[in-house]
């Protein structure tokens, strides 16, 4: 699967008669989202549902969507991340679908702490796992469409044990999930960063190693800080996100 660099135009699917669309959003602090949350990002979104991890119940999605993950960070620290844009692409493409977001996400983690059964210091693998499903049983017709992956900053060190790594992990979500053919896109980090360069060119070539996947370029895309996308490039990204994901599950021209 190639990379997938701009939001590709939709063809309108059928009317899925109510149907929630779930996707799950995993990661470190880009995920998480740490660009301000502007005037035009504030408010439920239409069409889009967030699951509440701790209350087990689904609620009308609004900004930061990383509000409920047990791991998070100071809620001060959750903002904007990619999934508003994300979600609303794909309600856009989707009429008379509903939305369903699960995000579980922790800052600053590394690749190695989404092990499965790992405990320490969080049990973030196993906690979005259960979240994930928990959200699939809850009442109404829900499906899991695919995964949504944004982390690296953490393993941009360490590049070269990277693919091994990713492709278990993928392979650990779809076994457990029972899904062989999830669909499961990552994204680069942010390249004004020459730090990241490697690690940015190992994951582009990812997509092709890995079935069903793809990977988000982030050329273009500017910052807040060393390493955080800002609030445009978060809306943007969200909608490169969704072209990915279209693109894997035949929604896309």
């Amino acid at each position: 699967m190639a990379a997938i660099s701009f939001l590709t135009t939709a063809s309108p699917a059928a009317d899925d008669g109510g149907e929630r669309h779930v996707f799950l959003l995993v990661g470190q602090s880009n995920m998480a989202g740490r660009a301000q949350i502007e005037a035009e990002d504030e408010g439920e979104i239409e069409g889009v549902e967030l699951w509440n991890i701790a209350e087990k119940r689904w609620e009308p999605a609004k900004a930061p969507f990383n509000r409920y993950s047990p791991h998070r960070k100071e809620l001060s620290m959750q903002r904007l991340n990619p999934g508003p844009t994300f979600a609303k692409a794909w309600r856009d493409a989707h009429p008379g679908v509903k939305v369903g977001i699960v995000c579980a996400v922790r800052g600053g983690t590394k690749i190695e702490e989404w092990e499965k059964g790992r405990e320490k210091p969080w049990s973030l693998y196993d906690t979005a796992l259960a979240a994930t499903e928990a959200a699939l049983a809850a009442e109404g017709k829900s499906r899991l469409v695919g995964i949504l992956w944004h982390q690296g900053e953490g393993n941009s060190g360490a590049s070269e044990a990277y693919p091994d790594q990713l492709k278990a992990l993928v392979a650990q979500w779809r076994a457990d999930l029972k899904s062989p053919e999830l669909p499961f896109v990552f994204g680069q980090i942010g390249q004004w960063n020459p730090a990241y360069a490697a690690f940015n060119e190992m994951i582009l070539k990812q997509s092709a190693a890995i079935p069903h996947t793809a990977c988000v370029k982030s050329d273009g895309l500017t910052n807040m800080d060393t390493a955080h996308f800002d609030s445009k490039s978060q809306r943007e990204f969200g909608r490169r996100y969704a072209a990915a994901m279209l693109s894997l599950t035949g929604g896309g021209e």
